[in-house]
Order: C-alpha cells, then structure tokens, then sequence
C-alpha cells in the first residue's frame, strides 16, 4: 500500500465516522451524556468494531468490508483527487447537512453504481418511515407516553439496542471506509486499520457528538432512554431487512431520515408530539438539506469519477 491510499483511509475513518456514524450512535451519546463515562462508552463501541471486523475479514478470506466492494474496484493510479470526496463530507458534516457517504464517496470509483445505490437507498428510506409510522402510530401512549414504563430496564436495552445498531451500520458501511485499500488485507494490515478505526471511534465519543446531531435533538427527547432506545431499536431491524440480497451498498443516511420522519407522522397521528404544521415544514426542511447533500456529493463523484488520469 502507497501513502496516498494509507492517507486515504485514515481521512475516511474520521469523514465517515463523524457523518453517518453519528446518526448511527447519536441518540446513544445524547442519551448517555450524564449517565456513564466516555470511556466506558468508547471501550463498548470499539469492542464491537473490533468483532464485527474480525468476523469479516475471517469469513471474508481477508475482506474487511462484508463483500460489498466486489462492484468497486481501486483505480489504476491513485492521485490527489480521490480525497475531494473526504474533503468535501468533512466540510458539508460541519454544515450539518445528511450526506450519504455511499454516493459521495463510493460513486467516484464506480459512477455506473449510482442507479442502483440510489433504489436501494430510497426503498430504504420507504420502508423505515412505514415501519416508524406504524410502531409510533400504533403503539407511541405505551412507548414514549405517560403510559410507558421500564425504569432502568431502558437504560440497558439502549446499551442493546446500540450494540446491535452499531454492528448493523459497521456491516452497511464499512465499504464507505476500506474503499481506499485493497479488496483483501492481511493480518497486520488488518490491525493497523482496526487501531485507525478505534482512535475515530474514541474521538467521536470524546466529541459527544456534532452538528448531525441537530436534527436528531429537534425530533426527539434526548434526554430519555425509552426514546433514543426505540430509534436506535427500529433503526436496526430495519438494517436487518437489508443485510441479505445483493450486497450494493445503500444510504444509511436517508434510512435515518426516513424513520425520524415515519416517527413524527405516527406521534402526531396519536396527539403526540409536535404541530402538524411543524411536522410539515421540519420535514420539508429535512428533504431539502438531504437534496443539497445529494446534489453536492454527485457532482464531487462525478468530477473525480471523470478525472482523465
């Protein structure tokens, strides 16, 4: 490996875990804030990386990415450009805008991807705001209401509920992050990286989180362990329904907004939460920085995608 793809991955790592793994483990770092130690929360997070990349890579012969680069291959000579993508998510993360790193980042290796990302990725965001409306439309007085009870029992069903999420995402995603290096890595490659990997980790826990995490505390209590338990709950079953089929990587980002939106039309359905008219405009909002995300990250694909050399 060249120190370009090196500096790539290491770039990556810090890109891709300050946008999507934000959304990923934000209610978990809202909702944890005062009740355990950064250290706790860290030596957790990165003790499941660290399984869920081994079992990749041992399962994989070497893969570390869960086969979901087999449609990308790395470019014949690697240049400079190929960081814009990283370049431009760190800048537009900063501006709290959800962008998918898939298409950012995966379309510029392979543009004749895009159409098939961009279904998977809608289907994605379909079936998490039906599943969102119906559990919080059906269920909400019991879940988030007055009704609800539990007690300490939600504080470890979050750390579940995270742990299972987080492993979801680590199988999506990864992709997003090992496209820099080779298909197949050995031992000490591995490691290496996994050590890359656990430092971002730790840095996005020291953090507490950023500007992603916005729209997160506009839609929810993220304070409350029963809330931030059942997103990341019902983030993850929805993962679940796309692990299998073909391996093409698909937005986390916009299965994240869909299920934030099916939440606030089933708590409204119910009385719950915010006006309507709120609703309609967050929403509305929400739709538009997504947009503005898109369009960004494919035109920064494409132009690398199209680079001559």
């Amino acid at each position: 490996m060249t120190p370009l793809p090196l500096a790539a991955f290491g770039l990556a790592s810090l890109a891709v875990m300050g946008n999507d793994a934000l959304q990923t483990l934000g209610p978990f770092l809202a909702a944890q804030r005062w009740r355990s130690s950064r250290l706790g929360q860290g030596l957790f997070l990165a003790g499941v990386l660290c399984v869920v990349l081994l079992l990749s890579w041992w399962a994989g012969g070497g893969d570390p990415a869960w086969g979901r680069l087999e449609r990308f291959p790395l470019p014949e000579h690697w240049r400079w450009i190929h960081l814009l993508p990283l370049l431009t998510l760190l800048v537009l993360t900063r501006l709290g805008l959800p962008v998918s790193t898939s298409f950012l980042v995966l379309t510029a290796l392979a543009p004749l991807e895009l159409g098939g990302m961009l279904l998977k990725s809608l289907a994605g965001y379909g079936v998490a705001f039906l599943v969102a409306a119906l559990v919080y439309g059906l269920f909400s007085p019991w879940l988030e209401g007055t009704e609800a009870k539990g007690g300490t029992r939600w504080l470890t069903l979050q750390w579940l509920a995270t742990g299972a999420l987080w492993s979801q995402w680590l199988i999506q995603d990864l992709a997003n992050i090992y496209v820099y290096l080779p298909r197949r890595l050995n031992l000490a490659e591995l490691l290496v990286s996994l050590v890359v990997l656990c430092g971002a980790v730790g840095l996005v826990v020291a953090l507490g989180g950023g500007p992603i995490q916005g729209r997160l505390r506009s839609k929810c209590r993220t304070d409350d362990p029963r809330s931030t338990s059942l997103i990341s709950l019902l983030y993850s079953l929805v993962l679940l329904t796309f692990l299998g089929g073909n391996r093409l990587p698909m937005s986390t980002s916009w299965l994240f907004l869909g299920l934030l939106a099916g939440r606030e039309l089933g708590l409204a359905s119910r009385g719950q939460g915010r006006p309507a008219g709120v609703i309609v405009a967050d929403l509305s909002l929400d739709l538009l920085r997504a947009g503005a995300g898109l369009a960004t990250s494919l035109a920064v694909a494409l132009l690398v995608a199209a680079d001559p050399a």
